[in-house]
Formats: C-alpha cells, sequence, structure tokens
C-alpha cells in the first residue's frame, strides 16, 4: 500500500514535503517518489551546474515513468512563495511564468509534483538576452536508424573539434541524442543558432556525403531560445532541451546501452 504519510527534506535552507513518498515512479527498478527525490539529492552539484538558474518546462508523469505525462510550461497556482520564476515566451506570442531551478529544493518541489523530465532554456533567467549554450538535437526520422543518429552525432563532434569547441554528447531522454556546446554569455540566441548551424551545412554534405542529410537535419534543428516570440518563432524551436542528469532517460534504456563510449554529460 503507498504510504499517505509525507516526508520533509531539509534542502537549500528550506522544507520540502514530499508527499505519498511510496508511490511507484519506475516500474522496472520499482523506485518510489522518494526515491527519485533522493537520487536528486545525490546528484545535486552536478544538475545544478547544467541546469542551475535556468527556466525550465516541467514534463510531469503523475502515474510515473511508466504513464502518460504532460508538458508544464506555468508554475501552477498554490506554489511556495520563495519559488523562483522567469517570464518565457513561446512561438506562438504567448508567455508564462516558468520554473527557475535555482537550487535543490526547487528542484524537489517540482520532484512533487509528479516531475521526471526537466526542459531547461539555453540561458540563465538573470541574462535572458544571451544564450551560454548551443544544443544540436538529433533524433531518427523515418529512414533513419539510431546507429546513424549516433555516427552523425560523432561526425558533428569531429567537426567541432577541428575549431577547438569542446562538445558533449548525451541521450535524449526519448530515442534520440542532444550534443551540448558551452559558450561564453555574449552572442543572443539566433547568433548562437546560426553559428551552430553554418559549420554543419558547409562540411557534412561535400566531406561526408553518407551523413550530409541527417546532420544538416540536425544543423535544422539547433535549438536555442530567446524571449521575444518573433525571434523564437525564428529559432524554430518550442522549448527548452532534457537536462543532462535528470531521471527521465533511465526508462529508455534502448538508447542508454547504445549510448556511444565518447560521451559526457559534464
Amino acid at each position: 500500500m503507498v504510504s499517505t504519510e509525507a516526508v520533509t527534506i531539509h534542502a537549500a535552507g528550506r522544507e520540502v514535503r514530499i508527499t505519498s513518498p511510496d508511490k511507484l515512479f519506475f516500474k522496472a527498478g520499482g523506485e518510489t517518489k522518494l526515491d527519485l527525490a533522493r537520487y536528486y539529492e545525490a546528484v545535486e552539484a552536478p544538475i545544478l551546474r547544467t541546469m542551475g538558474g535556468r527556466p525550465t518546462m516541467m514534463q510531469r508523469f503523475p502515474d510515473g515513468a511508466h504513464g502518460k505525462s504532460f508538458f508544464q510550461k506555468r508554475v501552477p497556482k498554490g506554489a511556495p512563495e520563495w519559488l523562483e520564476t522567469a517570464e518565457v515566451s513561446t512561438p506562438n506570442g504567448t508567455t508564462s511564468n516558468a520554473l527557475v531551478v535555482a537550487d535543490l529544493a526547487h528542484l524537489l518541489w517540482a520532484v512533487n509534483l509528479g516531475c521526471i523530465g526537466f526542459h531547461p532554456w539555453p540561458y540563465r533567467a538573470a541574462m535572458p538576452e544571451v544564450a551560454d549554450e548551443l544544443r544540436i538535437d538529433l533524433d531518427p526520422s523515418p529512414g533513419v536508424t539510431f546507429d546513424q543518429v549516433r555516427e552523425a552525432a560523432g561526425e558533428v563532434r569531429a567537426l567541432l573539434e577541428e575549431d577547438g569547441i569542446a562538445s558533449f554528447v548525451k541521450t535524449s531522454g526519448s530515442k534520440g541524442l542532444h550534443i551540448y556546446v558551452r559558450c561564453e554569455p555574449r552572442w543572443t540566441s539566433y547568433g548562437v543558432r546560426e553559428a551552430g548551424g553554418a559549420r554543419p551545412r558547409a562540411r557534412a554534405p561535400a566531406a561526408r556525403p553518407h551523413h550530409g542529410p541527417v546532420v544538416e537535419g540536425a544543423a535544422r534543428r539547433a535549438r536555442v531560445r530567446r524571449l521575444q516570440p518573433e525571434r523564437a518563432a525564428q529559432d524554430g524551436v518550442r522549448r527548452g532541451a532534457s537536462a543532462p542528469a535528470w531521471a527521465g532517460g533511465s526508462q529508455r534504456r534502448s538508447v542508454g546501452k547504445r549510448y556511444p563510449p565518447w560521451t559526457s554529460t559534464r
């Protein structure tokens, strides 16, 4: 029977209640909501390095990772007063008050809502006018296998290395791969996107024709955002990419097992 007695976790100087702590979240291993909260306690430092201070879209799984999910852009009413938020815009021109993962307490608050997926924007809430990450999204569209996506990720990474640019590849939490590049916070998201897409488009078709369409597609889907709705539409994105340490990927082990040996989520 699922316990109804809440558990209080002390995090970042605050008390966060985890209700229904024994609720099953991961069928395969039998992990509960409280187990997920403890996991984020264990990876606090690395996950806050990657998503700390960023507006974040929540992906909630009311019945656990084995059930249906939905994306929530807006922090719901009744949230604690200490919760940090930021106004963000979407390509259709609407605005929402998004969660800012300021510390572990914010992360655990979202977990208590059934949030397993975290999709942070590639900029900090304190500096929304500039992007500090380039994200390239590779998905196996019809006719493209995951092995081809993995090879294409290696090709894109090699192209970036030729210019002295460090990049890190991770599973997307669904069925593809993301390539992350950390940037100096100097350029707009639109500029970062254009710079990130220009290199694969220029080199891949000629130098590596068997990966050309795959790599070009990745360039077109380089995920970057900004607050202005008209520019967000130009960027052609709807939300941030999944965070490197969020637990949702553990439910896609068919992807995780193919994780290339050179990948990193640092």
